[in-house]
């Protein structure tokens, strides 16, 4: 005999897919075919990603530093020269991160309360922020570094981070000039303390399936609303930085920010031939070590990077003689090198990301007949 409280739970599960499909169906954005099959789509990689990151890995004391996002699974404006690892964590236990370096730029370490369970302690979102190379690395790259409450253990590792109270997850950004070719790095996280193996009961697959759909309703109802906030923030790029998100405590989503990134997000709406021209001026110090530009569709994520260029960053994009970067968003060929493909679409979502950039401008942007953008982008 079957428990009443799996079929149940596992009827939520359905039922929530069900509900995302709706919101995603009764959302007021684009609708070209190409739009509506993509928001099909989109619902079930918020379900994969679900399954894997609630149901699977989602135990703090067996972790498991996953792949949270790829070409086949995005989330909240993914930036595609980001490799995303994500993993549960406990406040109360000790950890060892180990690996190799590899290539990236930046590679990023945020800690936080467990998103989509709400305030712990009065707080949400990011609780410490730091990143790799801010450690002592081996000669060739290799990766050491610990962490736990405080104190630390004696004798104290090398490299050590202190968990703050409520610290439930650890998310690592990856950050690529060229993802194309670069060599990510090699990362294992393991708990220190020894633990038995575990054993499913039906208590914690219940509560994990229960977690599981208000997930994949939570983020589709958010990426609307993220969709909705821009309509009063068209062809411009406004925000600030990830550290503003995190003290202000608007949302769930925005406080678990990167603290070392800024963001400048808007919508851009084209007519038939036309384009937006962006220009990226680096900050007055030219202090900084990454900016990057995204496209990405109505439910926020980025369009298909795997064939043609539909975002750029500072060593990919070609750099104007005065040291401005210059951009073209168009839906054909506007003849430039800097060109951001749209595939055909005339609106969408735009971010551009800082990373460890000191109060960097916030972009300028220009509609322009297409045929124009030679004599303006490089």
């Amino acid at each position: 005999m079957g428990d009443g409280r799996l079929d149940e739970a596992f009827a939520g599960w359905v039922e929530a897919q069900q509900a995302a499909i709706k919101t995603m169906r009764e959302a007021d954005v684009p609708r070209s075919p190409t739009d509506d099959a993509e928001g099909y789509r989109w619902v079930t990689r918020l379900a994969s990603l679900a399954q894997e990151w609630f149901v699977e890995k989602a135990d703090p004391l067996h972790p498991v530093l996953f792949v949270s996002q790829d070409p086949y699974r995005k989330l909240m404006v993914d930036n595609p020269d980001v490799r995303y690892r994500f993993s549960a964590i406990d406040d109360s236990s000790r950890y060892r991160l180990t690996g190799t370096r590899g290539e990236a730029a930046y590679i990023g370490l945020t800690f936080g309360t467990p998103i989509g369970k709400g305030a712990v302690g009065g707080r949400t979102g990011t609780t410490t922020q730091t990143h790799l190379d801010a450690f002592e690395l081996g000669p060739n790259g290799e990766i050491d570094i610990s962490f736990g409450p405080a104190p630390a253990p004696e004798p104290r590792p090398t490299n050590w981070i202190d968990l703050e109270p409520g610290t439930g997850q650890l998310a690592v950004r990856e950050t690529f000039f060229d993802f194309r070719t670069d060599r990510p790095a090699e990362l294992h996280l393991e708990l220190i303390d020894e633990v038995p193996p575990p054993i499913l009961s039906a208590d914690e697959l219940v509560e994990k399936l229960q977690f599981a759909s208000l997930f994949v309703q939570f983020v589709a109802a958010t990426a609307v609303q993220m969709w909705k906030d821009t309509e009063h923030n068209v062809n411009r790029l406004g925000g600030q930085s990830g550290a503003a998100h995190v003290e202000e405590q608007d949302d769930e989503v925005r406080s678990h920010s990167n603290a070392e990134m800024d963001y400048h997000g808007g919508r851009w709406v084209l007519g038939d031939d036309e384009a937006l021209v962006i220009t990226v001026d680096p900050p007055a110090d030219d202090d900084f070590l990454y900016w990057g530009l995204t496209i990405t569709n109505p439910w926020m994520e980025s369009y298909d990077y795997r064939y043609t260029t539909t975002c750029l960053n500072n060593h990919r994009a070609a750099r104007s003689d005065d040291g401005s970067w210059r951009m073209a968003i168009a839906p054909r060929d506007p003849g430039v090198s800097n060109w951001i493909d749209t595939g055909g679409r005339l609106e969408g979502y735009m971010l551009v990301r800082w990373v460890l950039a000191n109060r960097p401008p916030h972009p300028r942007c220009e509609v322009v007949p297409i045929d124009r953008v030679p004599d303006l982008v490089g």
